[in-house]
């Protein structure tokens, strides 16, 4: 009885311990880098792009592998050994293993998959494997938290239709709630409170070369402290499929 509780309360604690550190430590490590870049393949007047991290999907394509290798193995003892009682029961383990192992490297390609370009006016959102759509910021009618271990933002339609979502240790997240905080003001003081500072531009940190200063003016743009597209100044170089990923 008192290894079962001691067993449950360091899960919960492990639990509720995890995620703050892991969100800590990338916050820290975003610091220290570059501010965030355009991915390839987004359009010519994108402003920053919110993907998930590399080790996300790493982790779930090892994980799928792994278990796609342990359901084969299970399903050539099964094959190998049908006089055996335990025979079904391991070939039935063995393909679900292999199922499971599936589902988990196309979570993983999913993910891969997943992107958010932001334009001065709009959101490319592209989830999954699912089409490619548009997003315009007045579309945006509430806000909601994202729930889970990292936490995260959902945006809605006036009808209660899902827009996108993301979580909060996405690369990008904090440059989406300051667009969000400039292009759809009601939906993020209904979401973040009437109280709460909205987020600067840049979200991490000094203005880059080429960007207004947080709070001041830019010509042309179509809200205070963003600029209308990126130009020569650009200080962000766009990423090719093979640069480095945090």
């Amino acid at each position: 009885m008192g290894t079962t509780f001691l067993s449950v309360t360091i899960a919960f604690v492990a639990a509720a311990v995890i995620p703050g550190v892991v969100t800590a430590a990338i916050r820290r490590g975003d610091r220290k880098r570059k501010h965030q870049r355009v991915l390839a393949g987004a359009a010519p007047d994108a402003l920053f792009t919110v993907r998930p991290r590399r080790w996300q999907r790493v982790i779930l394509r090892t994980i799928g592998i792994l278990v796609i290798v342990l359901g084969g193995v299970l399903l050539l003892g099964a094959t190998s050994t049908t006089d055996d009682p335990d025979a079904l029961p391991m070939g039935i383990a063995g393909g679900v293993g292999l199922l499971g192992g599936v589902a988990f490297v196309l979570l993983a390609g999913a993910l891969a998959r997943t992107r958010i370009d932001a334009l001065p006016d709009r959101l490319v959102v592209r989830k999954g494997f699912r089409a490619e759509r548009e997003v315009h910021h007045t579309a945006i009618a509430s806000i909601r938290p994202w729930t889970g271990p990292y936490g995260g933002i959902q945006a809605r339609d006036a009808k209660g239709t899902v827009l996108f979502d993301t979580v909060s240790i996405a690369i990008g997240y904090p440059d989406l709630e300051a667009w969000l905080a400039e292009r759809a003001p009601w939906a993020w003081v209904a979401y973040a409170g009437a109280g709460t500072p909205a987020p600067n531009w840049p979200a991490a940190g000094a203005p880059a070369q080429g960007w207004p200063a947080p709070g001041a003016p830019s010509p042309g743009a179509p809200a205070q402290g963003w600029p209308a597209q990126r130009g020569p100044s650009e200080p962000w170089p766009t990423l090719g499929p093979d640069a480095p990923e945090y």
